[in-house]
């Protein structure tokens, strides 16, 4: 079960890092096509060791490897390192400090069908309310769908 979460995590971890090169690479004149490439087999590899039963192992390396490039990347180039992390900030803040709505995002990501009910709940009398629930809503129900095929493999 640990190698599982292990997996689970190293997976989300990794495609962090493949975002993050994917703004270094559009925003920079570095070429990362290299840890791009790298990064896409480690996720594609992960996720059939999570799969399989028998070399669950593997995950520890996965998580190593992107922790790895993630701390590459800042050496490759700084300035697209500090340029990432600032554009992600004020998202990061304003998601996370409306504490008004917080309570409703979480519920609508935590439990996606009960997102999507609100946003017709709300569709006629607060239409951002009915928006944030409903997009929560989806992207938990997608959320719990990778989630699902990755530890069970079932999808």
């Amino acid at each position: 079960m640990l190698f599982l979460i292990l997996g689970i995590v190293s997976l989300f971890v990794t495609a962090f890092m493949l975002i993050f090169y994917a703004y270094i690479d559009a925003h920079t004149d570095h070429d990362v096509s290299f840890f791009l490439s790298v990064g896409l087999i480690s996720m594609f590899m992960n996720l059939c060791t999570n799969m399989s039963e028998s070399v669950r192992v593997l995950s520890v390396v996965y998580l190593i490897i992107a922790v790895a490039f993630l701390a590459l990347g800042c050496a490759v180039s700084l300035e697209g390192t500090k340029e990432f992390y600032t554009s992600i900030g004020p998202w990061f803040g304003k998601t996370f400090s409306d504490s008004e709505t917080l309570g409703w995002k979480l519920l609508s990501f935590l439990l996606a069908p009960a997102g999507i009910v609100l946003f017709f709940v709300y569709y006629k009398s607060n239409r951002e309310r009915a928006r944030l629930c409903g997009r929560a809503g989806l992207f938990g129900l997608l959320v719990w769908v990778v989630l699902i095929w990755m530890i069970f493999g079932i999808i």
